[in-house]
């Protein structure tokens, strides 16, 4: 669903890029670009950071030093304070978003200060997710069948919480009508591992860790997949997971399960939390107000980046899922549906925290 109303920046820039309206690529000889990544070192978005400063650094005009700042704190909350609050507009300083930092934002979190809807991207890269389920619970694999038997059976959960990375799963889970014991406060990697313990029934993963973690619980027989969040196509459109194509998505349950599309403030909330969990999961911004010129600089150097053949070694695949990078128009678009929230469908995801989940 595309929302009606853009912010300034974006309709510059999609007005800028409809055209071929490129502006003179800036300079950034003998120039330091910080780059601000919201978390510690060592986790996915440093890696992610990691992979791409190194390109960049080559590709932007100049040649400019990138230097990796990491500020800890408040599940990114901190360090995009400080972006938001210091960087000024001059392609010095940039950032990287993940899906913490929409999530803080889209709930109205009181330490949040930043105007996430009004940063500027050119680079989202997109993770894809899948939820999976204990055969030993009596599941099969079977959609109709285990959609089912959930909703008969209640699974226990172990996660992180719904107002955390878990939301948009869970709510998929309550779009079903499949109600969960949850257990919350717990990492992604010890919630896989309660999981292998038979502490808890259903889950869920990052599809980066579907070959070496999860694809031999399935060959094994221990798990059937049950659901992937889905692919956003070059058109715009939910598909099938291209990691998964035979796994169904949750569009495609929810049909099954009540006869008819998804649709209405259920669907706007569920493209939201698709956008924040798959299409933008790791985000490179500049700060609001970037001048047009160095935000077309920065979009011309992304592509470049895309492009180069070290992006498409086995190892840098397998940082970035295997999925399409989004630059120019895909990554506006991206962030923009993923930091925008009609009062709506604000309203339908707070009932659900507080109706489901008794979170307020």
């Amino acid at each position: 669903m595309k929302h009606s109303y853009m912010t300034a920046a974006a309709i510059s820039i999609a007005a800028l890029m409809s055209t071929g309206a490129y502006a003179q690529e800036v300079d950034f000889s003998g120039k330091t670009i910080e780059l601000i990544v919201p978390y510690g070192e060592g986790g996915g978005s440093s890696v992610h950071a990691r992979l791409l400063a190194p390109l960049l650094e080559q590709e932007l005009p100049g040649h400019p030093t990138i230097i990796i700042r990491n500020i800890e704190g408040g599940g990114s909350v901190r360090g995009i304070n400080e972006f938001a609050a210091r960087a000024k507009p001059d392609g010095l300083t940039i950032a990287a978003l993940a899906t913490g930092t929409y999530y803080s934002y889209i709930l109205g979190e009181e330490t949040v200060q930043y105007p996430l809807a009004d940063f500027i991207p050119f680079l989202t890269s997109p993770y894809g997710v899948v939820s999976y389920g204990l055969t030993s619970f009596g599941l099969t694999g079977d959609p109709e069948h285990d959609v089912k038997y959930l909703q008969e059976h209640k699974a226990v959960y172990v996660g992180d919480g719904p107002a955390d990375a878990d939301m948009p799963v869970l709510y998929c889970f309550d779009l079903l009508g499949i109600e969960l014991n949850g257990v919350f406060g717990v990492s992604r990697g010890e919630s896989r591992q309660a999981f292998m313990r038979g502490e808890s029934q259903v889950n869920y993963d990052n599809m980066a860790s579907w070959d070496n973690e999860l694809k031999p619980m399935v060959d094994d027989g221990t798990m059937v997949t049950l659901f992937t969040m889905g692919f956003q196509n070059e058109n715009g459109e939910v598909v099938r997971d291209p990691v998964l194509p035979d796994t169904a998505t949750c569009p495609e349950l929810y049909e099954i399960v009540y006869g008819e599309p998804m649709s209405g403030v259920e669907k706007e909330v569920y493209e939201n939390m698709f956008a924040i969990r798959m299409v933008t999961a790791k985000t490179l911004v500049l700060p609001a107000g970037t001048p047009d010129d160095i935000v077309q600089t920065y979009q011309a150097a992304i592509e470049r980046v895309v492009a180069r053949p070290e992006l498409q070694s086995a190892a840098a695949q397998l940082e970035l899922g295997g999925y399409p990078q989004g630059t120019g128009e895909v990554a506006i678009e991206g962030h923009r549906t993923a930091s925008v929230m009609s009062p709506e469908a604000k309203a339908e995801l707070d009932r659900w925290l507080k109706d489901v989940w008794n979170i307020d």
